[in-house]
Order: C-alpha cells, then sequence, then structure tokens
C-alpha cells in the first residue's frame, strides 16, 4: 500500500514572545563539529511543558554552557510534521496505553532548510529513545517503495497499513549544550491541520514544550536544574497524541485525561 496525501499549506504559528531575543543574545552560535558532537539519535527524553511567559526565566543566564542554533530568520526554525498512523491508529493507543516499545511515524519538513525526511521515534526499553530517519526530496508527502522498505526494516508489517493522520507546525528553538551531551528543544506556538485544528491552539499556542534529550540522563545539568528551579516537573506528553485526542473527541482516552487538564491550567 502506498500513503498518498496532497501537499497542503500549513497555517503558520503566531511569532514567538519579543523577550526571547534578547536573552538569546548571550548564547553562542552553534556551531557544525559541535552539532555532529550532539547528534544523540539514542537518548533518554525529558519533557516539561510550560507557559511562555517562563521562558524568560528559565533560559536568563544559560549562555555559558548552551549554544544556540540559528537559521537565517534568527533562533527560531519552523517545523511541519505531518503524522502517519494505521486504519486502528495503532501508534496513538500504543502511546495511550503506555505500551513500552511504540513507534512514532513523520515526515518532517524543515523550510528554513528546504530539507524533509522521513523520520521514526522508538520508545524502547528502559526509556530510551531511538530515532532514525532516511532524507526525502523536499516537500515529498508520500511513502514510495524506498520509504516503506525504510519502514518495514524499523517497524515491521504496519509499515503497509500506514496512511496521514494529521500536520502540526510550530517554531523551534534549539539549545545544544557545550560541555554538557545535551540537545535541548523549545517548541512554541503549537497549532494543528484540520477542522478541529483552532481547538489544538488554544489549548497549546499559549504553551512552551521543552524536550532535554540527554545520554546519559542526568537531573544535574544547567537546564534541568534551571527547569526545575521554576517549579516545572517532568510530563509525558505526546504532541501527536494529545492533538488527535483534541481533534477526534470520538477517540476513547480515558488514561489522557489527567495529561489534558494539567495543559489546561498552565
Amino acid at each position: 500500500m502506498v500513503a498518498n496525501v496532497e501537499a497542503t499549506a500549513v497555517a503558520r504559528p503566531a511569532a514567538p514572545p519579543d523577550p526571547l531575543e534578547p536573552v538569546l543574545a548571550d548564547y553562542p552560535p552553534a556551531s557544525t563539529e559541535l552539532l555532529v558532537r550532539r547528534s544523540l539519535l539514542s537518548r533518554i527524553d525529558s519533557k516539561f511543558v510550560v507557559p511562555l511567559t517562563s521562558l524568560e526565566e528559565i533560559l536568563d543566564g544559560l549562555g555559558d554552557h548552551y549554544a544556540v542554533l540559528r537559521v537565517e530568520r534568527g533562533p527560531l526554525a519552523i517545523y511541519d510534521s505531518l503524522y502517519f498512523d494505521t486504519s486502528s491508529l495503532r501508534c496513538f493507543h500504543d502511546h495511550h496505553h503506555g505500551r513500552r516499545i511504540r513507534h512514532k511515524i513523520r515526515i518532517r519538513h524543515y523550510p528554513d532548510r528546504q530539507l524533509t525526511f522521513l523520520e521514526i521515534k522508538t520508545k524502547g526499553t528502559a526509556s530510551k529513545t531511538i530515532k532514525q530517519r532516511r532524507p526525502m526530496p523536499y516537500g515529498q508527502e508520500t511513502l514510495g517503495p524506498d520509504e516503506l522498505e525504510f519502514l518495514r526494516a524499523h517497524v515491521g508489517d504496519i509499515a503497509d497499513d500506514l496512511h496521514p493522520e494529521l500536520t502540526i507546525s510550530y517554531r523551534r528553538l534549539s539549545l545544544i549544550g557545550l560541555a554538557s551531551d545535551e540537545r535541548v528543544t523549545i517548541d512554541l506556538g503549537l497549532s494543528a491541520d484540520g477542522e478541529a485544528g483552532p481547538i489544538v491552539a488554544s489549548t497549546l499556542g499559549h504553551l512552551a514544550v521543552i524536550e532535554i534529550k540527554q545520554w546519559p540522563f542526568c537531573v544535574r545539568t544547567p537546564i534541568m536544574r534551571a527547569v526545575r528551579g521554576a517549579g516545572h516537573r517532568r510530563m509525558s506528553m505526546s504532541k501527536y497524541v494529545v492533538a488527535l485526542a483534541l481533534m477526534r473527541p470520538d477517540l476513547r482516552c480515558n488514561r489522557l485525561r489527567p495529561v489534558l487538564r494539567t495543559l489546561e491550567r498552565i
């Protein structure tokens, strides 16, 4: 089976808050060498969800410890991710039920660099996340024979039942540890396509999703101390799973209700 979907224009997220740029002025730019050293395709992920208004406090003073990855437009890059799932929403339900081995499958566009990748994120044992990807022609949103062969090798038979489910867009700030083996991504202005897209934007648009990728895991790095010191705690939250639950009220996802209530309170 080959999944086909027409490329569609995605509404761009709102501009990030103005105070971020002055805070980031003290951060050095990330070099190519540093990026290679901090690829972290196998890692432990720690996720925090915070109000946008907390970012200045968290990022202030960390310029001696992290470099910022900049694109031509500045420190915030545009990301468009088209997520795939099976006809029974296997990926969604595996995450919802907390199965130890589960996958997220997406085509991710990087408009600032004119790049597209087919990406697989696999959550395995011991909370370890493994990311695998292969390049695609920029803008392609179909799974052809080569892409399906890649998927079969890594996710098995579900590759033949995949179809595009939804697109999530946001702006991303990426920080790279200068001394610590860390990458930090901060996603702002989350939105989703479809008729229920405004529901996703109203629920998540005022929040920032901070993901700290490490190997090995350490709670004593500067960013971990800054986030925890600001009163935030780790949270298990998948952008794809939450967005789909918000867009599809017919889905039974009782285990996700505490996460949705927490997001509403932040």
